[in-house]
């Protein structure tokens, strides 16, 4: 009798788990931050959709968890957030990431799909009467990814940024610093998979010629802060499922993601930090 029971017991305990509607995490800590130097607008203007995305969580998870969530498009601030509140997860730039992995012990645990592509790839763009050849471009070269600008070195480049003919500069404004390179002032644009694709419906890219391609580079991971537990898997999850969830759709729009995907397995070796080396191991 006891034997039976205890069969009882484990298949209602295996019924709870297929029919409860979120996914068991028991409550718990979840506050996230979104962290993309360079990306436009501000804390402010984010601050709607990072409240949906923590209802969302919250809903899935279950109503005892804590869910808050923020913004950075700027570099120091979001250090200083991290450095005086560690939030539990985020999601993070690639230059980010490879620059601050290490300090901040993030784990990816899963990975962005901006325009529904696994891989970015980065292109430096000039004048089509300009320098052919980036080893002899003088100047400044622009990009929302340069903020760090040791990790965008390495991640485009493979070197350091002193030892690069010209300098790295962050800017908000992508397409108007191509436009200004059209014009004589700048040496060159790096743009993301997604800007250069909505450069080629411009009249804009008649007047540009890339002269440089990085290899196919992660997006933007998911990352846990910390040595993930329960409620990193139960996260993502969620996550995962989200491009099957009819209710997700703006929200994933808003979030400039069609969707999210498992970990990419390469993102370790884009860390920097580790001793003895110049960009990565």
């Amino acid at each position: 009798m006891n034997q039976i029971k205890a069969i009882w017991m484990i298949l209602l305990a295996v019924a709870a788990g297929l029919f409860w509607p979120g996914i068991a995490m028991s409550g718990g800590l979840l506050d996230f931050a979104v962290i993309q130097p360079g990306q436009p607008g501000s804390p402010e203007d984010a601050r709607p959709v990072m409240e949906a995305l923590a209802a969302y969580i919250r809903k899935k998870a279950g109503h005892e968890a804590t869910v808050n969530g923020s913004y950075f498009n700027e570099l120091d601030p979001a250090l200083d957030f991290l450095h005086n509140k560690r939030p539990t997860w985020g999601i993070v730039g690639l230059g980010f990431y490879s620059e601050h992995a290490a300090v901040f012990q993030m784990t990816a645990i899963a990975a962005t799909r901006p325009g529904g592509y696994v891989k970015d790839i980065w292109r430096l763009a000039v004048s089509r009467e300009g320098c052919v050849d980036w080893k002899g471009l003088q100047g400044k070269v622009m990009g929302n990814m340069l903020f760090e600008r040791e990790a965008a070195a390495c991640l485009l480049f493979g070197m350091p940024a002193a030892r690069l003919p010209f300098a790295l500069e962050g800017t908000f404004q992508p397409l108007r610093s191509l436009r200004n390179v059209v014009r004589g002032k700048g040496a060159g644009v790096v743009l993301d998979r997604i800007q250069y694709e909505a450069v080629q419906a411009l009249p804009l890219a008649n007047e540009i010629n890339v002269i440089h391609t990085s290899g196919e580079l992660p997006a933007s991971p998911v990352v846990w802060f910390g040595e993930p537990d329960v409620r990193a898997q139960g996260l993502a999850a969620i996550l995962l499922g989200m491009k099957e969830d009819g209710n997700a759709q703006t929200l994933l729009k808003l979030l400039q993601t069609d969707g999210f995907g498992p970990a990419d397995a390469e993102l370790p070796k884009y860390r920097r930090g580790r001793e003895g080396a110049v960009c990565f191991p």
